[in-house]
């Protein structure tokens, strides 16, 4: 009984994890690198929030997305930042590496 319940939910996670990874060719984060704006082009209307982390994993920014909008990071400092972009749920669409220069 535990093998069929451990099975069932390896394949309930496999099935959110390709639902979600099958947007991801659809969002992208530019200019990289980036001097004091970025945009993010969402093709399926899907993201919600975007969120910086510096590479210690702490939250520097944090905007509510509108599209065709640029956000402003000209006040970090030059480094490397993690994107991470969510839909309006607050789930998880795809994180990526960008360097602030």
């Amino acid at each position: 009984m535990k093998r069929i319940l451990l099975v069932s939910a390896f394949l309930l996670f496999v099935a959110a994890m390709q639902a979600q990874t099958s947007l991801k060719p659809d969002l992208s984060v530019f200019p990289n690198p980036a001097t004091e704006y970025i945009s993010v082009q969402d093709k399926n209307d899907v993201v919600g929030n975007v969120y910086i982390f510096n590479l210690v994993g702490k939250k520097v920014k944090e905007f509510e997305f509108v599209k065709g909008e640029q956000y402003y990071i000209g006040d970090l400092p030059k480094g490397m930042y993690l994107i991470q972009i969510l839909d309006r749920n607050k789930r998880g669409l795809t994180t990526q590496k960008i360097e602030k220069r």
